[in-house]
């Protein structure tokens, strides 16, 4: 996604020498590739295991094949897709320190203001002793003020 952090010139010339293509790839798929790579050249194992069905489902629906690839790039595409959500998610709610908002997954519809917000995505909730929930899953309450 276009929130995600590809390769640098560095990385690609590194898979280059492991005989890996990683231009225009994400940091995380770049890595699996690495890992991939690791798992079948040093210790000779050929069965990397493939993505699950609900994770080729939800690739698909945000334009990625990944039917055909390891286990380990799967997970690496995915965790791309949600940090792609999680900051889609700050931008489009315009989620920041002190922003009331509630998690549409939350059955009791509780309100929580924002503490912070990390790298990732997390967001953590003022008195919430740790509560946190991902961007992605927030919405945020509009009132007159805001």
């Amino acid at each position: 996604m276009e929130t995600t952090r590809k390769v640098t010139q560095a990385q690609i010339d590194f898979g280059r020498r492991l005989g890996l293509e990683l231009s225009e790839k994400s940091i995380g798929v770049a890595h699996a590739l690495i890992q991939d790579a690791i798992q079948r050249s040093f210790f000779g194992k050929n069965d990397l295991g493939s993505p699950t069905s609900k994770q080729i489902e939800l690739a698909m629906k945000f334009g990625f094949d990944i039917r055909h690839e390891t286990r380990g790039v799967g997970d690496a595409v995915i965790a791309d897709i949600m940090d792609g959500l999680n900051c889609r998610g700050i931008v489009e709610q315009r989620l920041a320190v002190g922003v009331r908002v509630r998690n549409k997954h939350d059955t009791l519809n509780r309100e929580w203001v924002i503490s912070s917000i990390s790298a990732d995505g997390t967001v953590y909730f003022k008195g919430g002793n740790g509560a946190r929930a991902w961007a992605r899953s927030l919405v945020r309450i509009t009132t007159g003020e805001q």
